[in-house]
């Protein structure tokens, strides 16, 4: 036995000898690279961690303890390179970022980024030294991206007029058609008029009178465009096109716009499906109007009124939802009170205990043997003391409740004899108690919940009890098995649980509905063989309303119980005093309470800033329009009203001498209009400009000139716009 244990040993050495050198590194100076290699990978060195590892590997080209290593850092010093190259390459630094690149490739040959990098840089090299000095070099990808923003910026939108005169004083005609009076308002304004071919009249010779006074030019228009049952589009900045109002011309000429809105604030699906339904149905669009659920977007075409109504619908809808800070607070008092008072005799309970001895004078002779029996009642206790004597011995036993052996009878005769010492009374120590047990527990909890308006939060503090909700039991048994069956569980949260949907009233008010129940574990039964939780709850659901940082307390949640119980001789314990000698009475009080307390506070209001705007005009049932104020007014702000003789400040024309430089004076112009007695004069403004730019005194001092004259055609020449 000693010998083979012995060999045991020395072959488990021999194993552990031979098992030890291949999980180790096999020599001391590759563990020494190691060690500066994991000490230079984690200073981020990874060229020097990878010089390590190499030495490492060339000290054991086959151990694994260096091939992981090197291999894994391969991975870092490429990448490290790529990045420094990339940033090298933004900044125009080409010949550092391709040596940045080589050394990636070199650091891990498998990299496919970095020979597409090295061919980039390569090709971006030899496109500097085809270009001027100082232009920025592109990669292939920034390039493509170049042209695809260039050509989508430089699609336009829908054309704006921007005339040399956008305010009309004055205009009045009488019995003109309506090519007159379109062509009145273009000289006036410095627009050109493009009529369709196939003509404007609905009803031809018929003539219409017209009476503008302080109105911009695209009021004037659609004066006259309502008068006449006319529409008109722009075309450019200074001419327009003017056609019939009749659906087939709208749609031939009418210009369309797409655009894409994102919306920012909807943070679940519903509420985007939301908005997009608000937009449709508001702009009574039925088609035109398509979602992008993944990307919040919704995609709009139609004319660019439609489209300027679509945006205020969206900018209106996707406001931020409001938000509520509800801090919850649960408070749990249970107090019980135990109070027991009574006398009680030592060793007994229940009452006082008095044992009496009889002692009779005669005893009775049983076959030789001589029996002396005292037997002593007391009310529910038997208390018996035999003695036994037998031809000169004896034996004595004495307990408090024993049964006599052998027959026990005292003669009629002797009772006729009993005498006050026959009879000896023992009254055993007493004890009286007073007991006053109180014990109370407070429990308190303190969470905060923060919720969107209209969001649900639920808040559960506790635990997750599982309780049996089913069984099934298998019909059919697989051959060579019995059936089985399959018990479900479920579990059911036990602790304090919290569910609130607020909504915000306003900027001061919240309205919530709330749930708030706090349950535990009373005791268990037994149903069916398992053991089931019979769980305590008490729950608080109500809707409340609250102003911001109001304290609302939830009561009703109170428990209270009390118990008295008496012990002792019937009927004595009834009496007074006597009561507390000959018994005990208990009172137990139990109170259990739980206050909850909820105090909100707004923390992002409803946005309330278009609450008073008297809303946008849309146009008709078939055709959408929508105006606009000038810039920079309101609603209730009366409009800029521009003198009747002003014309806009032309650009600059050349120097006057400069002794003339603050007397140069303007020729009055005249405008000819079709239908009036005579020309009417449009002045420039009578104010001299100043010697010196107000805005930037370092330029030149600029010059007013007045627009040309008219040509012989009677349309005013294209102006450039001031």
């Amino acid at each position: 036995m000693k010998v083979s244990k012995r060999l045991g040993i020395s072959g488990a050495l021999a194993c552990a000898a031979i098992i030890t050198p291949a999980l180790q590194a096999r020599t001391r100076q590759g563990d020494k690279f190691l060690k500066l290699g994991q000490k230079a990978e984690a200073q981020k060195d990874y060229d020097g961690a990878l010089n390590y590892y190499d030495r490492a590997i060339d000290t054991d080209p086959k151990e694994p303890a260096y091939l992981l290593p090197e291999q894994s850092v391969r991975t870092k010093a490429a990448e490290a390179h790529i990045t420094q190259g990339r940033q090298l390459q933004q900044q125009q630094k080409l010949d550092e970022a391709l040596v940045q690149f080589q050394k990636a490739f070199l650091a891990d040959p498998s990299s496919q980024i970095a020979l597409q990098e090295i061919r980039q840089t390569t090709e971006m090299v030899k496109q500097r030294a085809r270009t001027p000095a100082g232009t920025p070099i592109l990669t292939p990808a920034q390039r493509a991206r170049q042209d695809v923003e260039k050509r989508i910026y430089s699609l336009e939108g829908p054309p704006a007029l921007r005339p040399i005169n956008n305010q009309i004083s004055s205009l009045k005609m009488n019995n003109q058609p309506a090519r007159v009076l379109y062509e009145s308002v273009g000289k006036l304004a410095g627009i050109n008029i493009l009529f369709d071919p196939s003509g404007i009249d609905a009803a031809p010779g018929k003539n219409f009178n017209l009476d503008l006074n302080n109105v911009t030019l695209e009021e004037a228009l659609n004066y006259v465009g309502l008068v006449t049952h006319t529409f008109w589009k722009p075309i450019s900045r200074n001419a327009i096109f003017v056609s019939q109002e009749t659906e087939q011309k709208r749609q031939e000429y009418q210009d369309e716009v797409i655009k894409v809105f994102y919306v920012q604030n909807a943070s679940s699906p519903n509420e985007f499906t939301d908005i997009f339904n608000g937009v449709r149905q508001g702009a009574k669009l039925t088609t035109g109007v398509f979602s992008v659920a993944s990307q919040n977007a919704i995609v709009a075409r139609g004319t660019p009124d439609t489209i300027s109504l679509v945006e205020k619908l969206v900018h209106d809808l996707d406001k931020p939802k409001s938000e509520v800070m509800v801090d919850v607070i649960v408070m749990e008092v249970a107090r019980n009170k135990t109070t027991t008072l009574g006398a009680a005799l030592a060793g007994q309970t229940g009452g006082l205990n008095v044992p009496i001895n009889f002692t009779p004078r005669n005893s009775i002779a049983i076959g030789g043997t001589t029996t002396t029996t005292t037997t002593g009642n007391t009310s529910g206790t038997t208390g018996t003391t035999s003695t036994t004597s037998n031809t000169g011995s004896t034996s004595s036993n004495t307990t408090g409740t024993s049964s006599t052996s052998g027959t026990n009878a005292i003669a009629l005769s002797s009772v006729g004899h009993l005498a006050s010492s026959d009879f000896s009374v023992s009254l055993p120590g007493a004890l009286i108690q007073a007991l006053l047990t109180d014990a109370s527990t407070r429990i308190l909890q303190r969470p905060q919940v923060r919720v969107t308006d209209n969001g649900k939060a639920s808040l559960k503090i506790g635990s997750k009890i599982p309780y049996v909700s089913g069984s099934l039991n298998s019909a059919i048994a697989t051959p060579g098995s019995i059936p089985y069956a399959t018990t479900q569980f479920q579990q059911v949260d036990v602790g304090t649980n919290i569910d609130l949907e607020p909504h915000v009233n306003g900027s001061e008010d919240v309205s919530m509905h709330i749930k708030v129940e706090i349950s535990s574990v009373l005791t268990t039964e037994t149903i069916a063989g398992v053991q089931q939780p019979v769980i305590e709850q008490k729950v608080n659901e109500a809707n409340i309303r609250m102003k911001d940082g109001e304290v609302s307390v939830l009561g009703g949640l109170y428990d209270e119980e009390q118990d008295n119980s008496v012990a002792g001789i019937p009927g004595v314990t009834n009496i007074p005093l006597l009561g507390y000698l000959f018994g005990t009475k208990t009172r137990t009080h139990n109170k259990d309470e739980v206050l909850i307390a909820l105090i909100p506070h707004i923390v992002r209001a409803p946005d309330v800033s278009n609450i008073g705007d008297e809303g946008v005009l849309a146009g008709s049932e078939r055709i959408v329009r929508v105006s606009r104020r000038p810039d920079g007014t309101s609603v209730s702000a009366p409009l800029p009203v521009t003198q009747p003789d002003t014309i806009p400040i032309a650009p600059p024309a050349p120097l006057a001498p400069a002794g003339n430089a603050g007397n140069t004076t303007f020729q009055p112009q005249t405008v000819v209009i079709p239908g009036q007695p005579g020309p009417i004069p449009i002045h420039p403004p009578t104010q001299t400009p100043p010697a010196v730019n107000p805005r930037m005194p370092g330029l030149p001092p600029t010059r007013v000139q007045p627009p040309a004259a008219p040509s012989p055609s009677g349309t005013p020449p294209d102006q450039p716009n001031p």
